[in-house]
């Protein structure tokens, strides 16, 4: 057993008493049910502090992929997005801002979800008249928050809001931390527009608007700080001047904030300097602890989603057809020709030496790329030109092969420096979110095998505490994230040896007919929410113990 407070492995009984641990040590007597765990890693369930699965949990029950991968908490409501509180009238909006920036299909959204815009207690209770089979927690959106106070001019440059308006945003957060939700987030990043180009609201609020927020929370007497700084290049001062704010905030309000830091292709010290500047201000008594990816943060390039040769004509003509059709595109030699010959002429080895294949061993999908695994590399040692080398590859695996485009995070070697950091989170798994480009969910699985397993980054129980106790107590989940009597009983048992990532699928399974990436794992032998069995070997067993997780105030 390993606890997730830190401590040692050791061999232990755990018993469950409806929701609840009741025992740890030798228990004796009857049970309903035993698992034998013998050999196995018993942990507390994982936390995945970034999420985005605020629709997708109205319509999935189980919650993928985080299910398959020890995950039993979420905290939804990420990046200033949430889909409370809006007038109902208005709620599209909302909607419509998750498909913008973080590639959720609308189609989907509005035809899974039965939630259609209210306050943010209205959403929480939507979600907990539902069957749930994790616990999911959320925050409440800056984007939401100022849309619903100030309309289309909250969209505006340099539109500041007017004292009603800032009193109408500080009760909207007043009245959702008081529902129960975890904190409040917001977005500065000029990459999250709307579909018609404009900045989302809160792009560019003055520190007078962010602080009264964080002054919300601190009336509150609870309440996170989620923030997204400019992540569109390697420009250092915007970064810098965004810290510094967090800093002011965080010691006026007492929030505690975490935000992206990140290895940025554009400036690769960044990330170095940043940490620098966090430590220093933590160390004056601001509470900012930043969060980093556990493995390179990319775009899945494959024959289903997106080629490598996007530039070019022919190659998106293939978007038109099936997956079963393109292949047969890709075999017909005169279309073959036509697709290698605008494919090279439209790409350049700088772009396709920073594409690189994804590759599965036994089962497992490995993220520590080198520069032979590049497309590039790939063809010159096959002899062949870049884009027959894609069309082999793709022909050879029936379709299933893929590629990854890391644009951030790119080194690994850099990526375990940024997780042994002492204030860094694990998290940006944004799951539920980029469905059609980026599957990250499985972060902890390839913490778990690759840095603690393969690469020995820290000792097992530091590492299952980063992926438990610390989440939760950050979230201030004081009786989650930890095996001990009386906490919840969200628990995994786990097979270190079979631990193992698989590669990414793309499956029409979103309502609507929309098309995503999926990700499963093996060596889960059982994960329990709330006392029930959720899931065994990676099948779901029926349970929906999972709860709405309300914050102090709810």
């Amino acid at each position: 057993m390993v606890d997730g407070t830190g401590a040692a492995p050791r061999v232990a009984d755990v018993a469950i008493d409806g929701d609840r641990i009741s025992e740890i040590g030798e228990v004796a007597g009857d049970a309903t049910q035993t698992i034998d765990a013998t050999g196995k890693v018993v942990s507390p369930g994982f936390v995945d502090i970034h999420a985005h699965m605020d629709a997708q949990v109205l319509w999935d029950p189980i919650a993928s992929s985080p299910c398959w991968h020890g995950i039993t908490t979420i905290l939804n409501g990420n990046c200033g997005l949430s889909l409370a509180p809006i007038d109902p009238q208005r709620a599209e909006f909302l909607v419509k801002l998750l498909e913008s920036v973080e590639d959720i299909p609308a189609e989907a959204i509005l035809a899974g979800s039965p939630f259609a815009g209210g306050s943010f207690g209205d959403y929480l209770d939507r979600i907990d008249s539902l069957q749930t089979g994790i616990n999911v927690a959320s925050l409440v959106g800056h984007t939401a928050v100022r849309f619903e106070a100030m309309g289309e001019r909250s969209m505006e440059p340099g539109a500041e809001p007017s004292e009603d308006e800032l009193e109408a945003m500080r009760g909207m957060v007043s009245d959702a931390l008081e529902a129960g939700a975890f904190g409040f987030s917001t977005s500065r990043s000029l990459l999250h527009t709307t579909s018609d180009g404009r900045h989302v609201p809160g792009t560019f609020a003055e520190l007078g608007e962010l602080m009264a927020m964080g002054q919300v929370m601190k009336e509150a007497g609870h309440g996170v700080y989620g923030w997204v700084s400019p992540v569109e290049d390697g420009d250092p001062a915007p970064h810098h001047r965004d810290i510094e704010m967090m800093r002011a905030i965080s010691l006026e309000t007492g929030c505690p904030f975490t935000f992206a830091v990140v290895q940025n292709r554009d400036n690769p010290q960044l990330c170095n300097d940043l940490l620098k500047q966090i430590g220093e201000a933590n160390a004056g008594g601001a509470r900012l602890f930043p969060q980093t990816e556990v493995r390179a943060i990319g775009v899945v390039v494959g024959l289903a989603n997106v080629t490598p040769f996007e530039q070019s004509l022919p190659w998106v003509g293939l978007k038109d057809l099936t997956v079963e059709e393109r292949l047969a595109a890709l075999r017909d030699p005169e279309r073959r020709a036509r697709l290698v010959a605008d494919g090279n002429a439209n790409s350049n080895e700088t772009q396709l030496s920073m594409i690189y294949q994804l590759v599965v061993e036994d089962g497992n999908a490995r993220y520590d790329f080198s520069e032979e695994n590049s497309l590039w590399a790939i063809a010159k040692s096959r002899g062949v030109t870049p884009a027959d080398a894609f069309i082999d590859i793709v022909l050879e695996s029936e379709g299933e092969a893929y590629f990854i485009f890391p644009f951030a995070n790119y080194d690994i070697d850099v990526v375990g420096d940024l997780l042994s950091d002492r204030n860094m989170l694990l998290g940006l798994a944004d799951s539920g979110a980029h469905v059609g480009q980026i599957c990250d969910t499985s972060f902890s699985t390839f913490f778990l095998r690759y840095w603690i397993g393969e690469r020995k980054l820290m000792t097992l129980e530091e590492g299952i505490r980063k992926l438990t106790s610390e989440p939760a107590g950050f979230l201030g989940l004081t009786d989650r994230g930890v095996l001990r009597p009386g906490a919840f009983a969200d628990l995994n048992v786990i097979d270190l040896e079979g631990l193992k990532v698989h590669a990414p699928e793309y499956v029409q399974d979103l309502p609507a007919g929309a098309s995503r990436f999926i990700q499963r794992a093996s060596g889960y032998d059982y994960t329990l929410v709330n006392g029930e069995v959720f899931m065994k070997d990676g099948v779901h067993q029926g349970a929906f113990a999972g709860r709405v997780l309300r914050s102090a105030a709810g």
